[in-house]
């Protein structure tokens, strides 16, 4: 009997074993794999070098509940629409009116089977607003009333006196 109980112990010893030495293992296989380097397909939104530059003048101005802002622009290309997202600062909304001359930067984007034409940086009366980033997302702009504020902090709290 003793013998069943001993061997018992040395087959729950060896098993203890080599389940460590498989953890202490993992790292070292996981460190061998992270230094092969993997190939990743370039997404659209990470290369600006694509970007479309459009100019024309401004025709129509929508305001989409989902999708925020979309600009309708008249062009040597034709009519196209553009997202300017969500967004847009008021100052830039009330320079963007119709007959306005404009630059547009644009991603050209398919999703869905649909061809969306994404607004990566806005020129109006020689002004830039970059609404998206390098790798596509968008930007939050402040208003002059904001920014003015955040300079300025104590003009956020009014006395009490």
């Amino acid at each position: 009997m003793l013998d069943w109980i001993f061997s018992g112990r040395v087959e729950t010893r060896k098993f203890a074993f080599l389940l460590c030495l498989a953890l202490l293992c993992m790292p070292a296989f996981s460190l061998v794999q992270a230094r092969q380097p993997v190939a990743q397909p370039a997404s659209v939104f990470e290369t600006p070098a694509r970007d479309i530059t459009m100019t024309g003048t401004v025709q129509q101005l929508i305001t989409a509940h989902t999708s925020g802002l979309q600009l309708v622009v008249s062009g040597p290309q034709g009519l196209s629409t553009a997202s300017l997202g969500p967004n847009l600062s008021r100052e830039v909304r009330h320079s963007l009116s119709q007959g306005t001359p404009v630059q547009l930067s644009v991603i050209q984007q398919t999703i869905s089977g649909k061809q969306y034409q994404l607004v990566r940086t806005l020129t109006v009366a020689g002004k830039k607003t970059t609404i998206r980033n390098e790798k596509g997302f968008l930007i939050r702009t402040q208003s002059s009333k904001r920014s003015r504020a955040s300079a300025n902090p104590a003009a956020l709290y009014r006395s009490t006196k």
